[in-house]
């Protein structure tokens, strides 16, 4: 019998284009359950959801976020922004906006609508960033800042992905250094390569 929990996890992917079908209210409802039931430090919840349904503001989000992100943005029936109180736990903030916005995705797509994760924290708090903007246009309080954008909608397409077999980046007990090892040994294969076509060595037989 598959997991639930583990298939939802497995056939999540980003969406890029939605759908002209607006997102029922009871369904947004639910995606934001998932937020609230997010882990915190303490149980602090140090977090705060903003649902933006306006044409008018998500256009002007739109210009904003990273031109990648714009199209998206701009038809996407409903926007989550995802922010959170460094002053209830400074230490972890990140982290658990982060995972608000996990399960938000997770649920999204269990639920049949997609999602795709628009990180929008700046590390340095620069004046011009697309975080800055964007707290600007919400008119989320300094202090607060805003960790992701979700837009939210019915998938036009489905989108596919491959991941890495769990023995490249499972260790047991002790950090491997593969990548390194794997490294090490390409440049001795190129050094013997070059060793074989330099026009002193030996010919090869």
């Amino acid at each position: 019998m598959v997991n639930a929990t583990l298939n939802t996890i497995k056939k999540r992917r980003s969406i890029t284009n939605f759908l002209s079908k607006s997102v029922n209210e009871k369904v947004l409802q639910d995606v934001l359950e998932a937020g609230r039931w997010a882990p915190s430090w303490l149980n602090k919840q140090p977090w705060k959801f903003i649902v933006v349904s306006d044409e008018s503001i998500r256009l002007r989000a739109s210009d904003i976020v990273p031109t990648v992100f714009s199209s998206t943005v701009r038809v996407a029936p409903v926007i989550i922004a995802i922010c959170v109180n460094p002053d209830l736990n400074p230490y972890h903030y990140i982290e658990e906006g982060a995972a608000v916005t996990q399960n938000m995705a997770l649920a999204a797509h269990s639920m049949g609508l997609g999602t795709i994760w628009i990180g929008t924290f700046s590390l340095a708090d620069e004046k011009n960033s697309t975080e800055r903007k964007l707290k600007d246009l919400l008119k989320i309080p300094k202090k607060w800042r805003l960790i992701s954008l979700l837009p939210l909608g019915y998938p036009k397409f489905k989108g596919q992905k491959t991941r890495k077999e769990l023995n490249e980046i499972v260790d047991w007990n002790y950090f491997v250094a593969r990548e390194e090892k794997s490294s090490a040994q390409e440049i001795r294969q190129k050094d013997s390569i070059k060793k074989i076509l330099t026009p002193t060595s030996t010919p090869p037989i």
